[in-house]
């Protein structure tokens, strides 16, 4: 069957360090390259980012949105011209050149697949010691993988227990997703029907990328494939750079500030309590996220494991400051409007009738 048309949609700032490899390894696959457009979705970069695009054939477009990747991810879905979208970030890199065939081939196997996910970050050689962590965890954050939502699955295991498998086909499986068991999926070597997406709310402003297909869930779109191949993702060198990125993410995409569907965590989900209370307990008392990593360890000898403790320190710590910081702004936010009511309607009950 004739290989389908991809647009690769990437969000980028400032992303001269990890752009020029991960369109290296587009441009290396054994796919029809006619058959693939890449977006970059620039937020107003100031060094290479725009060269970098320009030599590897890309379409370089400034998509505004500065703060908001996710909003130039809706806006590249608008703009793309092919027939299914990939979402990759800047940081990610395709590990071999048979990636992008093996993300498609579910889609003709099984036309009833809505989208295809890549199902682990692998080891890249040469990785440091954050970047591994990460990758043997399924997520740069630590807070989804205890809520059991982690967009990929860890090396802690080789097997699927998050949902039911309907049909495995060797090289990946099909599964069902509901609202209940929706992992953080759409980012990070992610295909989907384009179409079908552009049907979502998918604007720009609404769009974030698990909000999305938490939307097509929601409406009865099904199935999934899992594919079980893998993606690096060099997402950064220092755990400080890290935590930080993650706090002025959630800040900016809080459900306080935007029109969010679908929660991370959900303080009416009595799984979703359980697991916070769990990666507290374990970041609070070290010990158990010790012991964790003891066992990860024993599992994938890799080092990597014992940043557990620390990372669930820090990403706890920050988290908090950020919540009370939310909290203080929206009050904060809230009293103004509601003093400034008062006052106008003070000041008109003062004129003279």
């Amino acid at each position: 069957m004739q290989q389908p048309s991809v647009s690769v949609i990437i969000p980028t700032l400032n992303s001269s360090r990890t752009l020029d490899e991960c369109l290296s390894s587009i441009r290396v696959q054994d796919y029809p390259q006619d058959l693939i457009e890449i977006l970059i979705m620039d937020g107003g970069s100031t060094d290479g980012t725009g060269g970098i695009s320009i030599r590897h054939n890309a379409r370089f477009i400034d998509g505004g949105y500065r703060e908001n990747q996710e909003a130039r991810k809706g806006l590249g879905l608008i703009m793309a011209q092919n027939e299914y979208a990939l979402y990759i970030d800047s940081d990610n890199i395709l590990p071999n050149s048979q990636w992008l065939n093996q993300m498609v081939r579910p889609f003709y196997e099984h036309p009833e697949v809505i989208a295809t996910q890549t199902w682990r970050y692998g080891l890249k050689p040469g990785f440091g010691i954050m970047n591994r962590y990460c990758a043997l965890i399924g997520a740069n954050d630590p807070v989804p993988f205890y809520l059991g939502k982690c967009e990929k699955i860890s090396h802690f295991n080789d097997e699927w227990r998050r949902t039911p498998i309907l049909k495995d086909c060797g090289d990946y499986f099909l599964v069902n997703f509901t609202l209940d068991n929706l992992p953080t999926v759409g980012a990070n070597g992610f295909v989907i029907k384009k179409g079908l997406l552009l049907d979502s709310n998918c604007t720009p402003d609404q769009f974030f990328h698990i909000d999305v297909i938490s939307d097509l869930v929601k409406a009865g779109h099904n199935p999934f494939a899992m594919v079980r191949n893998e993606i690096y993702h060099d997402t950064s060198s220092k755990l400080s750079n890290l935590a930080v990125r993650r706090m002025k993410y959630f800040m900016e995409h809080s459900p306080s500030k935007s029109a969010r569907r679908y929660f991370v965590f959900d303080i009416h989900q009595k799984k979703d309590v359980l697991g916070m209370l769990r990666f507290v307990i374990h970041s609070a008392t070290v010990f158990p996220a010790l012991f964790f990593a003891w066992q990860g360890y024993r599992r994938k000898k890799d080092a990597a494991w014992f940043l557990h403790p620390y990372v669930c320190l820090s990403f706890l710590v920050a988290y908090a400051f950020s919540s009370i910081y939310l909290f203080v702004t929206v009050r904060s936010y809230l009293f103004g409007q509601k003093t400034k009511k008062y006052w106008e309607r003070f000041k008109i009950s003062r004129q003279p009738s």
